[in-house]
């Protein structure tokens, strides 16, 4: 059932039982008097009654049916009064609850960050994590569920608004006694005979295939995971090299095996993670707090060496 009025006419309404006359009224609302009678007579027309006896020269009266609806559009006047204020507070405050999703593969990389640095700086603000891949993320998006996901562009569609945070260019992952280890960096054709670890991870599996497609080269796949610690693994134990873009401080595996992190030499792309919020949606202050310091905090470390 659709509404039969606005607010402004209950405003209107509102001011004119109050200042008595529609000339009064009419200064109170910064409105011609004969703009506000006809607001009056088509929120009348709407809801079939009568509200106010109008004698010339003489004011206005409200009628029984007229006192009644006045109480009740004085108090939907005031709750909208009510959650203007509440609107406000939350775009304008640094407190409150701030959800945040964040894309599976960059959760070691920014969360430990925010959940320290960040809620220590903004004490009063109450950070929720929801870790998920991409495509539910801009369902959480959408549906309201999250206020905002660190995420990469690729996966970034026309319904979301992106803000980019950082910029990173892939590399290749060899093991400690590969031949070419010692090396700053590395053109893929040099390693297109070994067989590739690949990680099964949307959008690096599609940024991976990209960037050979580019190069006119064709990988040799190994082995495949979803898990980016086992990708290092793998490679750690020479069992392949691994085009990465995400940067571990660490060079050790999790199995205790060292990996080294080589430039790639060739023109290829680079990488952009930001944070993404519905298009349309207003920013608020903690979306710009958060902003601020994933840009000023957000550099890939540097690998141990």
């Amino acid at each position: 059932m659709s509404v039969p009025f606005t607010l402004r006419q209950l405003e209107y309404f509102d001011a004119v039982a109050s200042e008595g006359t529609l000339a009064a009224a009419s200064e109170r609302c910064h409105v011609s008097a004969s703009a506000l009678a006809l607001a009056l007579d088509d929120l009348e027309r709407h809801l079939d009654l009568q509200l106010l006896v109008r004698r010339k020269g003489r004011g206005v009266t409200l009628t029984p049916a007229g006192s009644r609806v006045l109480s009740m559009a004085r108090r939907l006047l005031s709750g909208a009064e009510t959650l203007t204020a509440e609107a406000w507070q939350t775009a304008t405050s640094l407190s409150g609850r701030l959800r945040l999703g964040c894309f599976s593969t960059l959760t070691p990389f920014f969360v430990p960050a925010l959940l320290q640095d960040f809620e220590r700086r903004h004490a009063g603000l109450e950070l929720e994590l929801v870790e998920a891949s991409a495509p539910e993320l801009h369902e959480l998006l959408l549906q309201g569920r999250v206020d905002a996901a660190l995420m990469y562009r690729v996966d970034v569609s026309a319904q979301l608004v992106f803000e980019p945070v950082h910029r990173y260019r892939p590399h290749v992952l060899v093991p400690e006694g590969h031949p070419l280890a010692r090396r700053e960096s590395v053109q893929l054709g040099e390693l297109i005979s070994e067989p590739l670890i690949s990680l099964d991870v949307d959008p690096t599996r599609q940024n991976t295939e990209h960037l050979f497609e580019a190069l006119s080269l064709r990988p040799s796949v190994g082995h495949t995971t979803t898990s980016f610690e086992l990708v290092r693994c793998l490679v750690g134990r020479g069992l392949g090299y691994a085009v990465m873009f995400q940067r571990p401080a660490s060079p050790w595996s999790y199995d205790g095996h060292r990996v080294r992190c080589l430039d790639i030499a060739d023109a290829v792309p680079e990488s952009v993670v930001g944070l993404a919020r519905p298009a349309g949606a207003p920013r608020s202050a903690r979306h710009d707090a958060l902003l601020d310091f994933l840009m000023a905090t957000a550099r890939p470390p540097v690998p141990v060496e």
